[in-house]
């Protein structure tokens, strides 16, 4: 049997789980697809969640080249973590340059009754963000310096996520004053993964600078941007150091939208017509059960997956906060966060 048929139930009237932990509630309504077959919608599924069945899915979805996923458990909680092989990208005495190496992301929390179109949907965000990491420890800007007394010429990555934050709130003032090189002259003293940059042109187009950039070599981890030209907006030339690496950014994403699928589909390929998804989430989501007992359990399973989300209120500094900012709204909806006991 294929995943895809594990996922899918013909019937509601299939009471045992599939492969992904999701039984259909009881007389839940069905929708007739343009293939012919007859299926329970996702959000009629009710869902537990458990290592096992989290493995299921997280096999079912490929990534691209040197990502792995991989499930844990602590305690009843499950999770999602992404691995990463590449070189170091900070070489010293210590380690040596040339070495495969393993790190991780962060831990992503799979909620109990989180259903599968979340956990792929976890999984590409938690893929993003660790190429993001990578990405941004990859943009090295050279610049003249002093190490160790010694005057020579530095690499850093002005963009890496492992900047002091408390330290910097202190330096801030220094450190934004803007730079006054040209968009050519920073170019020049960027490299990407190891890859040139270079100014092709710009131009002015409704207040905002067009400069097109062509990055020239080849990148192992980021095979996306070998030798690609890209358009990097922005107002002024002291702006244009971060657009660019927001431009790298959206390219990187851009690409594992199409590169992670779950059974074989990108879900957020640009080559999904959105009217055809318009129709598609009509025909799957609008529909109208007329079945009372198919709604109270429909109701039941709704109130127990969002009022179980209910955070409670702190009782510091962050707690009043929270309890300001619910006040200032009137007759609020939803489930609102509980009192500490």
């Amino acid at each position: 049997m294929t995943a895809s048929n594990l996922y899918r139930f013909e019937s509601a009237d299939q009471k045992l789980a599939n492969s992904y932990g999701e039984t259909p509630l009881p007389f839940a309504p069905q929708v007739t697809m343009q293939d012919g077959r007859t299926i329970v919608p996702q959000q009629y599924l009710d869902v537990e969640r458990t290592l096992e069945n989290l493995e299921n899915v997280l096999a079912q979805i490929s990534l691209p080249k040197h990502l792995q996923l991989f499930a844990g458990q602590e305690g009843s909680v499950v999770f999602l973590i992404v691995g990463i092989v590449g070189k170091e990208n900070y070489p010293n005495a210590l380690t040596r340059a040339e070495q495969d190496k393993i790190v991780y992301g962060r831990r992503w929390l799979i909620e109990p009754t989180t259903p599968t179109s979340e956990i792929v949907q976890t999984a590409l965000l938690a893929v993003k963000k660790v190429r993001e990491h990578e990405l941004r420890e990859k943009v090295c800007l050279h610049i003249d310096g002093t190490e160790f007394g010694i005057e020579r010429r530095l690499s850093t990555t002005p963009f890496n996520n492992h900047l002091d934050l408390p330290l910097l709130v202190g330096q801030k003032a220094e450190l934004q004053t803007p730079s006054e090189l040209t968009v050519a002259e920073q170019c020049k003293q960027f490299k990407v993964d190891g890859m040139e940059v270079g100014l092709v042109r710009d131009m002015q187009f409704a207040g905002q600078t067009l400069a097109e950039i062509k990055l020239t070599g080849n990148s192992e981890q980021f095979p996306e941007l070998a030798d690609q030209t890209l358009v990097v907006s922005f107002r002024r030339a002291s702006e244009f150091a971060h657009a660019l690496m927001q431009t790298l950014i959206s390219q990187c994403d851009q690409y594992a939208e199409q590169i992670v699928r779950f059974e074989g589909c990108a879900r957020f390929s640009y080559r999904f017509n959105p009217f055809s998804l318009a129709k598609f989430s009509f025909q799957t989501r609008n529909i109208q059960s007329g079945d009372a007992r198919f709604d109270k359990a429909f109701k039941d399973m709704s109130y127990r997956v969002d009022a179980a989300k209910a955070p409670k209120l702190s009782s510091g500094e962050l707690g009043q906060q929270q309890r300001r900012f619910l006040s200032s709204y009137n007759d609020l909806g939803g489930y609102t966060p509980l009192e500490s006991v």
